[in-house]
């Protein structure tokens, strides 16, 4: 096929799906048996073994040979072989792509209407083809079959992991829910500066624009010239962090004080938090250049000790763990976002999901899926867990579970491992430790005993660390979750792009300086104009329907 699947629109490659839905092949069977009820045998329990076995087809994205064992393929695993022996599922896949073309190809498969018995699929790939009818209700199978710990796991936030793929009160598919904890939004300021400058941490907006000013212009790398900043940016402008100080929620979809969802990005707080930063690029507290750098390049210069504050989420310390190995004495601490007034400031949270699995229509084990879930998360934490897991977690990285045909994981797993580990440090007990939980203690263990090469697990999971601010947003109800949890709709998929062009030209122009603050007002009026308000009316009916 030579014309690109990318610019399908969603109306086209639905059209195209149901016209194509006869044609299924890939042991899909007749249109006259697909249009039958599926009168499929009792399968037993959440991990009964089907004998005679039954073959079920998939696709994968390969994630690296480093996370295979030694003689392991993709296709021939240690999961591909746990289905057969102990479930009777032979799995095989129709295809197997780098990570980069999964999405196009899954795009080509789902045009052609050739399709895998589970469907591994994005969101907006999800909507086309329940909108074709093509996928099996799985609600049933979903209440029969899942164990105990895959309901707990897709019941974690409310459920909001299934929200997307529930329609009119019926499952359509099942999700890897990572949860939403981990997108929260957090400071992260040199400490060795911040002593350096005789600062104190931050307990509001005003102190950390005192902070980035003493580090533009109280030399805080001692080397006597005027060639630091305060505040690293890029022209993609990371800002979420700084426009919480004055609750202004960026990209966000929030309820107003009528009950109707609005985007966050064009209230009135956002501008008052781009008049600062306005003020702050003309002292000079910004770097002058970031409008034409990108994040490598913004994080180039920060590992070069020319700024000592941006704004990161909770994986911050990969990017500048190098600093640490250079210079035992270069330290950075994550610090909860601040408020300018006597209102606590909130983090913005986003949902996302890490897959979506669904189960083409005429498939006569759409259980299955939630036994192959079953299987994996018996493996990695259940009772097989205590002494199979390590295996399943094969590789040299760890993560063997990417190999798995379907997977997830508990959601926000991470916060609840940094409360362990904080736990065991200060008792010096490892008995209670999950297996993660005990490697990222043993990491930390390592750098305290000299090496720097571990030092990023001490500010991901340490007592002073990004996952430690987390928990202090979740304890304190200081989080503010995106209303909006579905798909595209359908003037997102042709607007939005135009709209987040407009944000970002303008934005860049009022922090410059090349526009007045009060552009604002005329980019709201633009950003409404332009597809806002008929994108606002979408979401809203959309969440509605959805209640």
């Amino acid at each position: 096929m030579n014309m690109s699947l990318k610019k399908f629109s969603l109306l086209t490659l639905t059209m195209v799906l149901a016209t194509t839905l006869a044609a299924c092949s890939s042991g899909t069977g007749s249109a006259e048996n697909e249009a039958q009820p599926n009168t499929q045998q009792d399968a037993g329990g959440p991990l009964t073994k089907y004998d005679p076995p039954i073959k079920l087809t998939s696709t994968m994205n390969e994630t690296g040979k480093e996370s295979l064992a030694e003689g392991d393929t993709h296709a021939n695993n240690i999961w591909t072989r746990g289905y057969k022996d102990e479930l009777g599922i032979d799995v095989t896949y129709d295809w197997i792509v780098p990570d980069a073309n999964y999405n196009d190809k899954m795009n080509v498969t789902l045009a052609s209407g050739d399709l895998p018995d589970v469907l591994k699929v994005s969101a907006v790939q999800f909507e086309q083809l329940h909108e074709a009818g093509m996928l099996e209700d799985l609600t049933e199978v979903y209440d029969k079959y899942a164990s105990d710990l895959v309901k707990e796991f897709m019941s974690a936030e409310d459920g909001a992991g299934l929200k997307p793929v529930t329609k009119d009160g019926k499952i359509y598919a099942m999700v890897s829910f990572p949860g939403s904890l981990d997108s929260s939004d957090m400071i992260w300021i040199r400490q060795d500066w911040l002593k350096k400058v005789g600062l104190e941490a931050p307990k509001s907006m005003q102190d950390v624009i005192q902070i980035a000013e003493a580090f533009t212009f109280e030399d805080p790398d001692g080397n006597g010239k005027d060639d630091t900043y305060g505040i690293a940016l890029n022209k993609d402008l990371p800002i979420n962090a700084f426009l919480l100080g004055y609750h202004g929620y960026l990209e966000t979809w929030i309820k107003d004080t009528s009950g109707q969802v609005v985007n966050g990005t064009i209230q009135p707080e956002v501008k008052e938090g781009l008049r600062e930063l306005q003020t702050l690029y003309q002292k000079g507290v910004l770097d002058p250049e970031f409008g034409v750098k990108d994040f490598t390049k913004m994080m180039e210069d920060v590992n070069a000790g020319k700024s000592g504050m941006f704004f990161l989420s909770q994986w911050a310390p990969f990017q500048v763990s190098s600093m640490i190995k250079k210079d035992k004495n270069v330290d950075w601490l994550p610090y909860p976002v601040q408020s300018i007034d006597d209102q606590p400031a909130k983090t913005q949270n986003h949902l996302s999901l890490g897959g979506i699995f669904a189960v083409r229509k005429g498939y006569e084990h759409p259980e299955a899926l939630i036994k192959l879930l079953n299987f994996q998360a018996e493996k990695m934490f259940g009772e097989s867990a205590k002494e199979e897991r390590a295996a399943y977690l094969n590789g040299l990285t760890g993560l063997g579970f990417h190999n798995a045909t379907v997977s997830n994981l508990p959601a926000n797993k991470n916060v609840k491992a940094q409360d362990e580990v904080e736990q065991a440090l200060q008792t010096g007990d490892t008995s209670g430790l999950e297996l993660e939980a005990k490697l990222f203690y043993d990491d930390i263990m390592d750098y305290r005993n000299g090496n720097l090469d571990k030092w990023h697990m001490e500010r991901i999971f340490g007592p002073e660390s990004s996952q430690g601010v987390i928990k202090y947003y979740r304890d304190n109800d200081l989080i503010v979750m995106n209303e909006f949890i579905y798909a595209p709709t359908r003037t997102m998929n042709t607007k939005q792009a135009t709209l987040d062009k407009l944000r970002a030209e303008t934005f860049l122009k009022i922090i410059y300086g090349n526009l007045s603050i009060d552009e604002f007002d005329n980019f709201v009026a633009n950003w409404k104009k332009l597809g806002g308000d008929q994108i606002t009316q979408e979401v809203n009916e959309v969440i509605n329907a959805n209640k």
